[in-house]
């Protein structure tokens, strides 16, 4: 069972079933030769231009052929305002958008999302998709800690925040992203306002080095850069497959839970496009691809990739909180100035 599947309520499973919902999806559906007609559709993303995003559009290209996706990768904090700053000025460049649920909701009140339900919606766990079809998740990550197997002594390891606030933990030895203001923002909601920004100011004080990107993040703790880092457990688990000296902690006190939503542009130059791309990042095939990298799926039909990254594996998750989403702005200029970071765009 993926991460997020435990997840699921009642409520709004009867909400997404709404006779309603159903009848405005089924008017939106499109036609393979319709997008054909439209050639391209064109995704702003948050996601690394790695492997993930490579498979995506070949696999689409080769299903559909005549479609090209043209992808732009915008970094955590440019995201939002490159699409605010390019609806001001009239330019719709975009058809279809994903990110992290904390960039997603802002984005929301900024530009209008077209209603649609993919023929897998139903597939999506509840709780992670909009009731009003604005946009379902695609996949889900965990923050936590980690650290390199050959610096870092067993019994040594941090397996919880307050761990990491140890002496030995001083001086550049702790891997930081400099995009980790939904991790930040989790951390201070789940434990108050005042006790998880009393925590952050003395991890700031532990010096941490920060770097540009979970994955790069990741990757430098494979290799040595620092014995221990705040990163993405699918990243971790990934790597000890190929025999990488690192592991993680499921026991820290919260394990903050991202999701990362889809959404298509009420106003898409290729509407259909976007629509039959939209279909695909949400159906198996695509969600195999997220669960192949060792992302978790909301989809009923797909399976994670590593045992591990269950939610019985995890002793104290946050899931996502609207109190998050509804603070980004605070928990971006908090992060960058508690941790001195300029998040760079692109």
């Amino acid at each position: 069972m993926a991460i997020f599947r435990s997840l699921v309520t009642v409520t709004l499973l009867l909400v997404s079933l709404n006779p309603a919902h159903q009848a405005w999806a089924q008017h939106a559906m499109p036609t393979v030769d319709q997008a054909k007609k439209e050639g391209e559709v064109v995704w702003y993303g948050t996601l690394t231009g790695g492997a993930i995003v490579g498979n995506i559009i070949k696999n689409f290209e080769s299903k559909f052929p005549g479609i090209k996706v043209k992808y732009l990768r915008l970094g955590g904090a440019s995201f939002v305002e490159r699409i605010r700053s390019e609806a001001r000025a009239g330019k719709y460049l975009w058809d279809v958008v994903t990110s992290e649920y904390i960039q997603f909701s802002e984005l929301s009140k900024h530009v209008a999302l077209a209603r649609y339900a993919a023929p897998d919606a139903a597939q999506i766990s509840p709780r992670h998709r909009d009731p009003n079809g604005a946009w379902v998740s695609i996949y889900g990550a965990i923050a936590t800690i980690a650290w390199n197997t050959r610096m870092v002594k067993p019994a040594e390891a941090p397996k919880d925040w307050k761990d990491l606030l140890d002496p030995r933990w001083k001086g550049k030895k702790i891997g930081l992203p400099v995009e980790a203001f939904q991790w930040y923002g989790g951390m201070v909601t789940y434990l108050g306002d005042k006790a998880g920004r009393d925590y952050m100011k003395a991890l700031a004080a532990q010096d941490p080095q920060t770097q540009q990107g979970y994955t790069n993040t990741s990757n430098l703790l494979v290799a040595g850069e620092f014995p221990v880092a705040i990163t993405r457990a699918h990243r971790i688990e990934d790597a000890r497959s190929k025999g990488a000296p690192v592991d993680w902690s499921a026991e820290a006190n919260p394990i903050v839970i991202s999701i990362h939503p889809v959404g298509i542009s009420e106003k898409a130059t290729h509407p259909a496009a976007a629509r039959l791309f939209y279909n695909y990042l949400t159906s198996v095939e695509g969600q195999s691809l997220f669960t192949e990298e060792g992302f978790t799926s909301s989809h009923a039909g797909v399976k994670a990739r590593f045992p591990r990254l269950t939610l019985d594996n995890i002793k104290h998750p946050a899931p996502p909180d609207p109190k998050v989403s509804e603070r980004i702005q605070t928990w971006i200029s908090e992060h960058q100035q508690t941790f001195r970071v300029a998040v760079r765009g692109g």
